[in-house]
């Protein structure tokens, strides 16, 4: 699967005034994180990534390798976490230092967010998608399942979960990247761009969700207009039809300033045949070699240069959000609750399955397999078992 991220990396020095700020996944309960570098063809001073995590060893987000050991963990409300709560499929913004042309870095922040919490309300297996909190979310064949939860068919109306993804403006739904079933929350949440808003009414769509913020302070209130990306929350669901909110914050991921970026994500507005929206962000597409047909919920990488507020885009790469690989996931750990029966085990707590025909072995056997032997994991993940299936292992010692 083709990770949404946001690489960014500034083409002058620090004294020169330029930055890029990267807002948290959260939303309004964390700072900005900036990162300024030196052209994005080598080593970066400070860099920011965003997208869901595809491996671990060092965390891996959109195929650049983080050292994550020395990183502070924080969720969407600026909590200390562990870096044990990093997960597959979570959404992350990384900052710290990295070289893109070696697609390695050292991470200094990660920071964790999902897009939408709260319960089950209808379940679509054959179209595999499941609404929640009014919202429609969409799963795909990359979509991972916390441990336990057993797949879409696995769960019920009323039952809680935490999504974490992507929204597409084109299907009014999220494409979930992470689903995880919750026991119990304080808050319900949804995150994405603002639609039909209505000041009058204080009122606007979220997700296809009215969403009713008469209860929510004015000085609590960030700038609302169509297109603004925010999250809302409330202590309790829908009623009517209408979410009634007790809380707003401004959610973009990513704001420019001057300088060099890459930014990879689904479009949700186009303002022209060349111009259009990225999360929050305005490309300017008209002069760039483009590869595909831009269109609103396609999947995009962006690689230009900021310019007032605007990314004027040297190169756009349409792709596609379905696709999906046999080595979509990677981890490198030791191995830890080895079953020799099953031949199942874990990985930095990631279920793993190598029973299946046709793994790659490189430098030992199946017959290598041990709790406490380090190996490199490359495979693919299966909803059904909640299990990483091992495509290629790799012995590291």
């Amino acid at each position: 699967m083709r990770t949404l991220l946001h690489r960014l990396a500034v083409g002058l020095p620090l004294a020169a005034g330029l930055s890029v700020l990267l807002a948290a996944c959260g939303g309004g309960g964390g700072g900005d994180i900036a990162g300024v570098g030196t052209g994005g063809t080598g080593t970066i001073s400070s860099t920011v990534s965003v997208g869901p995590i595809s491996g671990f060893g060092s965390i891996i987000v959109a195929g650049v390798r983080f050292d994550d050991t020395t990183a502070t963990v924080t969720d969407e409300d600026g909590a200390v976490r562990s870096r044990d709560d990093l997960k597959l499929g979570m959404v992350t913004a990384i900052s710290g230092t990295a070289d893109f042309t070696a697609l390695t870095g050292v991470a200094t922040g990660i920071r964790f967010g999902s897009d939408v919490l709260g319960p089950v309300t209808s379940i679509d297996v054959t179209n595999a998608r499941l609404v929640v909190l009014g919202a429609t979310v969409s799963v795909k064949a990359t979509t991972v399942f916390a441990d336990g939860l057993g797949g879409l068919a696995a769960l019920r109306p009323g039952d809680l979960v935490e999504v974490y993804g992507f929204y597409n403006a084109a299907s009014s739904s999220y494409t979930a990247t992470r689903i995880e079933r919750k026991t119990s929350a304080t808050r319900y949440t949804l995150r994405g761009p603002v639609e039909l808003f209505d000041s009058a009414n204080q009122r606007f769509t979220l997700a296809g969700v009215t969403i009713d913020y008469a209860s929510v302070p004015l000085a609590a209130r960030p700038t609302l207009a169509n297109g603004v990306i925010v999250r809302a929350s409330a202590s309790s669901g829908l009623s009517g039809g209408v979410w009634r909110v007790e809380s707003l914050g401004s959610a973009p991921r990513a704001s420019l300033a001057d300088g060099e970026a890459k930014i990879e994500g689904d479009i949700g507005t186009m303002l022209s045949a060349t111009r259009f929206v990225v999360d929050g962000v305005t490309v300017d597409a008209a002069s760039a070699s483009i590869s595909g047909t831009p269109a609103v919920g396609r999947r995009v990488e962006v690689e230009g240069r900021a310019s007032g507020g605007v990314l004027v885009a040297k190169e756009v790469e349409v792709s596609d959000e379905d696709a999906t690989s046999d080595e979509a996931f990677e981890i490198t750990a030791l191995i830890t609750d080895f079953d020799p029966p099953t031949l199942r085990f874990r990985l930095r707590g990631q279920l793993i399955d190598a029973s299946r025909a046709g793994v790659v072995y490189e430098g030992g056997t199946a017959a290598n397999l041990a709790t406490g032997r380090k190996i490199e994991l490359k495979g693919y993940f299966d909803a059904a078992s909640g299990a990483v299936i091992a495509r290629k292992i790799h012995f590291e010692d």
